[in-house]
């Protein structure tokens, strides 16, 4: 199953819990039966990317990920192929581990308690199942070791449900983590296979609901907490808005971005191209007049006001369907009194860059009618605590964010997190080549062209954000990660915009 395959929702490891018990006590069955699905879903795994396997190595630990193990074990012993089972230590007592373990070993298999010697043959596949979702600190000895044994293997690494070490609700690695090729998640997907470091760890991440109708839970009470969802782009295809024939560029948004002060042109310029890139019928950039041959330029197309002149920024604010501001601003009094008129005028808008610095120094006012989009290091001011805090837990930080803040919250970084306080999604793929100076820009410029046409608020950040990833990927994709200006991916937005996906 393809990235883009995967389904839309998304559950935390209690909701998992609390749906396993669920399917056993109305269907009769238990958790054994879905232990060895999620083995053949393993094995199948195996089949997808290795499929001349010979030798397969499984490391498994005593819970029941370890169980998944045993059973892709068992499984692979039926189909006649090498196994060799390393355990980190023995089953719980009375657990479907422990009996998943009985089978194997009734097969004639063996459970071996050290690591492989560096002499011993080597194998096509390793299976990680040494430490499931339950993961909430750093592997303790021997795991963290065996850990390191297994990354610094050559064989193509499959992990069982989550990488191990991973924190299955966060993203964050807890110490120790397996870098997987795949990871097979079970049942569902976890929302931390696809934010902060978990995209170092996972791999290509593939789902196998092991027969149960997970859509079905979507709305029950089981679950609990808001609703999370993941996107692509491929998801947000369909509903890309569309033009008419006898449109003109009054119906297609007026946008204007206030940015650029002395010096800082560059950053007005890139946001007002996403802007014109991503269907802006009209653009008019708010900035310093030391930057105004510079823009015109760059794109002749943008219009420009004096942002040190009131009357005309009060102007162009009556005339926008939607105002972003920040990048390339600074922080001084004049952009405080920016922030204030924009703030003042009731319309829709973007606080990016600096306007999120002023905002952090004291005026945390909820607002329904703004997206916000800050990197970790502008949220971390914006909740007065560390980055670090905020990337152990990223979805808890769009989340606070959002209540303080109101509105949409977009937390920039690997798998961009966005909260409207209804749910929380979680945006899949994008690329290291987005990781250069000013892409922050070219996406507000994005998000603030959608949010000036038909789309909502929460739709034109979730778009913005899946368009903006895509380029990324096409970038690395024809040139590699590194290099890439946010310029370069004006004529990939142009294209994606209008739904001609190239990739």
């Amino acid at each position: 199953m393809k990235m883009d395959s995967l389904p839309y929702q998304m559950f935390t490891t209690s909701e998992i819990r609390n749906i396993e018990r669920f399917h056993a006590t109305t269907s009769g069955g238990d958790c054994y039966d879905l232990m060895r699905l999620a083995g053949r879903a393993l094995v199948n795994e195996i089949k997808r990317r290795a499929p001349h396997s010979k030798l397969v190595w499984i490391f498994v630990g005593g819970g029941n990920n370890g169980g998944d193990g045993y059973a892709a074990a068992s499984e692979l012993i039926g189909q006649g192929l090498g196994v060799r089972v390393f355990a980190s230590g023995a089953p719980h007592e009375n657990s479907e581990a422990r009996r998943a373990c009985g089978d194997f070993i009734s097969k004639g298999g063996i459970v071996e308690t050290l690591l492989p010697e560096k002499s011993d043959p080597r194998p096509d596949v390793i299976i990680d199942a040494l430490l499931g979702t339950g993961v909430r600190s750093s592997p303790r000895p021997p795991i963290d070791e065996w850990i390191m044994f297994i990354n610094s293997s050559r064989a193509q690494v499959i992990s069982a449900d989550i990488p191990s070490g991973l924190n299955a609700d966060t993203g964050c690695a807890m110490g120790e983590c397996v870098r997987a090729d795949s990871t097979v998640c079970m049942l569902a997907l976890k929302p931390g296979l696809f934010t902060g470091e978990a995209v170092d760890y996972c791999g290509q991440v593939v789902c196998d609901p092991l027969g149960i109708d997970i859509k079905a839970f979507s709305d029950r009470k089981l679950t609990g907490g808001l609703p999370l969802t993941r996107q692509s782009y491929t998801d947000i295809l369909p509903d890309l808005p569309q033009r008419l024939r006898s449109c003109n560029k009054g119906d297609n948004g007026k946008v204007l971005i206030i940015a650029g002060g002395r010096g800082m042109g560059g950053a007005a310029a890139i946001a007002g191209t996403g802007a014109l890139r991503a269907g802006a019928g009209l653009v008019k950039v708010a900035c310093d007049p030391s930057n105004v041959q510079m823009l015109c330029s760059i794109h002749p197309e943008l219009m420009t006001v004096d942002f040190n002149d009131d009357e005309a920024v009060k102007k162009a604010l009556a005339w926008c369907d939607t105002v972003a501001i920040g990048p390339g601003l600074s922080v001084r009094q004049r952009s405080e009194d920016l922030v204030h008129m924009v703030l003042s005028s009731g319309r829709d808008c973007v606080f990016d860059a600096d306007a999120l610095n002023i905002l952090s120094q004291g005026q945390r006012e909820a607002r329904t009618n703004r997206i916000i989009t800050p990197h970790p290091a502008e949220a971390a001011r914006l909740l007065g605590c560390t980055v670090q805090e905020i990337e152990q837990d990223r979805l808890t930080a769009a989340r606070q964010l959002q209540s303080v803040y109101g509105g949409v919250v977009l937390l920039k970084g690997a798998g961009t997190v966005i909260a409207d306080g209804r749910g929380v999604t979680v945006i899949s793929g994008g690329s290291p080549a987005l990781a250069s100076g000013g892409m922050g820009d070219l996406l507000t410029g994005i998000i603030a062209a959608l949010c000036a046409g038909e789309l909502t608020q929460k739709q034109a950040a979730v778009f913005g954000a899946c368009i903006h990833a895509r380029a990324g990927e096409i970038a690395e994709g024809e040139y590699g990660a590194a290099g890439t200006l946010p310029t370069d991916l004006e004529e990939s937005i142009r294209r994606l915009v209008n739904g001609r996906a190239v990739i």
